[in-house]
């Protein structure tokens, strides 16, 4: 039985902790010339084929680089790998930017793995197999065709020389199985030497089980050329004759034994254009900007309305302002992109290598002299590898931006979102529909309003001294140390503009700050929240294993930290925070918990006193606080009637909807959990 997993486009959304901020975006395609920054002016390909390239890496440890450098250059669409020697510890270096990766590493021993990297702007779904199958080194996806022509499987396979009969039968069957596909290409190192591709013969048994599978299916050999040594061991194979061509066999990557093989698949792959659209700040006239938002009188323009009325005349006059002055641009897909560490002197290296391989093929070198320009150009890319990220390091201070987002394009590729498995067992990939059924989900853990709560609004004791008002000067701070790198709320406020308008903007927000804590009115826009769902492992067809995060409004942000500044003043200076409690406590962490922890069960094992020890983990936690319980304990620890009044309205009517690559679930509205 055949499990087909649907991946669609990829989720855009970045871990606040790694330095950058979520962005949601969609999958992106180009008409005219191809954008990217790999120095080479490209004029963009017809859509008419796929480019691919299949390398035998015999580990990837040291050729991502050079890999790195070839994608930039030709552009590939489809890169199948064998042999990357990967395992659960290689989740560092394998990314590259504007590609999904796809891999299966070796279980259990050294060696062997099989890995696909698959450009962001094509749809494609994976194919997995049966349980039994998973000795079987191989992995297959489904490339989604324009209309009317039908999908491609794309397969990329390893068998190892010393493979049992057992697992070649597996394999043959898998083959069977997918080649009743309409357009099927599976690319590999096959490891059978013996076999004479001209006549279809093979002296030992495996070899002609093999050619028998090959015939059975109708498949043809597009591989002519040797591979490794004198034997072709890697191959591609075709159900139909004509889809693959030109197929060229040359160089290899890094010192690797086995030859590259490039060659085009002669088919549309159907790829996804990106409706979301981003201010492109490259473009702002932000003098212009600042001088229709400076000229507003506030204080007039704001007396006598409500928070709710005040904060839509600022959020209107902002965004008008904001769409004279800063132009949008289509959110695209980063593929091409040229790496930050390449130089003249590499480029120039890489030509060498190439030129020096051909020569050998010819005679005209030797192979030692072949691998002494193999050495040299990994000498350079590494050289200039470690000098960027020396420079990356030491400037982290003035370019942390900079920084992280390196050390993110190195991570493993983000994982997609779904597809998911509705009740009904139906596999359910588009991104409204996924983004409807995860929303459905998170709001199905919330706990209902018990309703047995005394009404502390009412009963706490008024205000206690009128020093605690929200003035310019405190919310100016608080813009000051906005990250502009992170996204908007649902009220299409960036940071980057309000912090460019620190100056300008200061005074009405401390004027509606001041407002809403009086009366306690929240508007509406700072308790509605975008959720970008963020995969945390398990099985990714099952919505439980998916982690809501809010994007909430930046100006309700900065209100909520006055209103903490508030709550945290007053807990301190009457003592109500014990010393054990390391949570959400300023200059505490995980850290400072686990030495205090391990500080004081050292110290009882010192004393050989007995000591066990028992660990909790909340399921759903942040998503199950009862709104009731926690306005009860404000009440409880002596807070002001203002602040608890605040926190009761911003509390009360919170609603959400989930964004998959650009598409917007319905609102659906949150009884208890706090943002996270």
């Amino acid at each position: 039985m055949v499990h087909i997993l649907s991946i669609g486009g990829f989720l855009s959304a970045e871990c606040a902790g790694l330095g950058d901020g979520l962005e949601m975006g969609g999958n992106t395609a180009y008409n005219g010339k191809e954008k990217g920054g790999s120095g080479h002016n490209r004029e963009a390909r017809s859509n008419q084929y796929l480019r691919c390239l299949y390398t035998n890496a015999r580990s990837m440890g040291n050729k991502q680089e050079e890999l790195e450098l070839l994608t930039n250059k030709y552009n590939y669409d489809i890169i199948g790998i064998t042999e990357t020697w990967w395992d659960g510890t290689h989740d560092w270096n394998i990314g590259m930017e504007g590609y999904g990766l796809l891999r299966k590493d070796r279980q259990g021993k050294k060696g062997g793995g099989v890995a696909l990297y698959i450009k962001n702007v094509h749809t494609w779904t994976e194919v997995e197999m049966n349980v039994g199958d998973s000795c079987v080194e191989s992995l297959w996806v489904k490339l989604k065709g324009v209309k009317n022509e039908g999908d491609i499987m794309l397969g990329v396979y390893y068998r190892p020389p010393s493979q049992v009969e057992e697992v070649d039968e597996a394999f043959f069957k898998q083959l069977t199985k997918l080649s009743k596909a309409q357009d099927l290409v599976v690319m590999g190192d096959f490891n059978y030497p013996d076999i004479c591709w001209e006549t279809n013969t093979a002296r030992h048994r495996l070899s002609n089980k093999f050619l028998d599978c090959i015939g059975d299916n109708f498949l043809f050999q597009k591989v002519e050329k040797a591979t490794r040594g004198e034997a072709v061991l890697d191959l591609v194979l075709t159900n139909r004759e004509e889809l693959v061509e030109n197929l060229k066999v040359e160089d290899s990557i890094g010192d690797s034994d086995h030859e590259i093989i490039e060659f085009m698949i002669l088919r549309k792959g159907r790829r996804e254009t990106s409706t979301i659209e981003v201010m492109d700040f490259r473009k702002a006239d932000f003098d212009k900007l600042r001088e229709l938002v400076g000229k507003v009188p506030w204080e007039a323009r704001l007396k006598g309305k409500t928070t709710e009325e005040s904060w839509k005349y600022f959020k209107g006059t902002l965004l008008r302002a904001q769409k004279q002055t800063i132009p949008l641009c289509r959110k695209d897909r980063k593929y091409g992109k040229r790496p930050a560490w390449l130089n003249k002197e590499i480029l120039h290296d890489l030509k060498i290598k190439k030129e020096s391989y051909k020569k050998w093929k010819l005679g005209q070198l030797t192979k030692d002299e072949y691998r002494q320009a193999t050495r040299e150009c990994r000498g350079k890319i590494r050289k200039a590898k470690a000098q960027n990220e020396i420079k990356l390091a030491t400037g982290i201070k003035g370019n942390k931006k900079t920084f992280y987002k390196y050390i993110k394009s190195k991570r493993k590729t983000k994982d997609r979102v779904g597809p998911l498995l509705s009740e009904e067992g139906e596999a359910v990939t588009g991104n409204l529909e996924m983004a409807e059924m995860l929303n459905d989900f998170f709001v199905s853990v919330f706990t209902e309003k018990s309703g047995g709560v005394p009404n502390v609004v009412n009963t706490s004791r008024e205000r206690v001294s009128l020093e605690d008002r929200i003035h310019k000067e405190q919310v100016k701070n608080h813009l000051g140390k906005l990250d502009v790198s992170k996204s908007p709320g649902p009220d299409e406020m960036h940071p980057r503009i309000l912090k460019e308008l620190i100056e300008e903007v200061s005074e009405p927000l401390a004027m509606i700050f001041e407002k809403s804590w009086q009366t306690g009115e929240i508007p509406e826009d700072w308790k509605r929240a975008n959720i970008v769902p963020i995969y945390k492992k398990g099985n990714k067809n099952n919505p439980g294993n998916y982690r809501p995060v809010s994007l909430t409004s930046v100006p309700g942000k900065i209100m909520e930290q006055v209103i903490k500044e508030i709550i945290c003043k007053h807990l301190e200076g009457n003592k109500v925070i014990g010393n054990s409690q390391h949570g959400f406590v300023k200059n505490k962490s995980c850290q400072t918990n686990l030495i205090a922890f391990f500080d004081k069960i050292t110290s009882l094992v010192d004393k050989g006193e007995a000591v066990d020890v028992i660990y909790l983990d909340f399921s759903k936690a942040f998503d199950t606080v009862s709104h009731d319980i926690l306005i009860d304990k404000l009440g409880k620890y002596n807070l002001d009637r203002a602040t608890i009044r605040w926190v009761h309205n911003w509390l009360d009517n919170r609603s959400q909807r989930v964004v998959v690559n650009g598409s917007k679930s319905c609102w659906k509205g949150i009884t208890s959990g706090v943002p996270q």
